[in-house]
């Protein structure tokens, strides 16, 4: 019995750890991201990173981006979600991902490079920015003046 019962838990770490790193698509990397995100956004960038087994070279980055971010959360309020804004692909092998993360006083742009050199992905950039409303009142400029 106790090993039938190891071999259920074998099975299940097996598929959970597969889930993440042996991910077929670069959505798995995201869909994971943002559900970490909701209960712990530092965490959630350890586990972004974590998919590169590269970044580890570039610790003190890595850290001061969360550093950073972690300064940023207490004067932004709740979150409240997230939305994809735009995805572009090159070759099936490089795509950057930018999503909206909506919080109480304002959003916050979350940008994602992803990239699969052979056989999975993994992220090679992430960035953010609070620079959506100022591109928005821009983009409305632009359309004045075309019109």
């Amino acid at each position: 019995m106790k090993i039938k019962i190891s071999l259920i838990y074998f099975f299940l770490g097996f598929c959970f750890l597969n889930s993440l790193y042996g991910q077929t698509s670069h959505e798995t990397i995201t869909q994971e991201f943002f559900k970490q995100y909701a209960l712990d956004p530092l965490k959630a960038f350890d586990f972004a990173f974590s998919t590169n087994k590269w970044m580890d070279r570039n610790q003190d980055a890595v850290d001061n981006l969360k550093n950073q971010y972690a300064n940023l959360l207490p004067l932004i309020g709740q979150y409240h979600g997230y939305d994809l804004l735009v995805e572009k692909d090159i070759g099936g092998h490089l795509k950057l991902q930018s999503f909206f993360l909506r919080y109480d006083r304002q959003p916050i742009r979350l940008t994602f490079v992803l990239y699969k050199p052979n056989d999975r992905w993994q992220v090679q950039n992430l960035k953010y920015d609070d620079n959506l409303p100022e591109e928005l009142e821009e983009s409305a400029k632009q359309d004045r003046n075309e019109r």
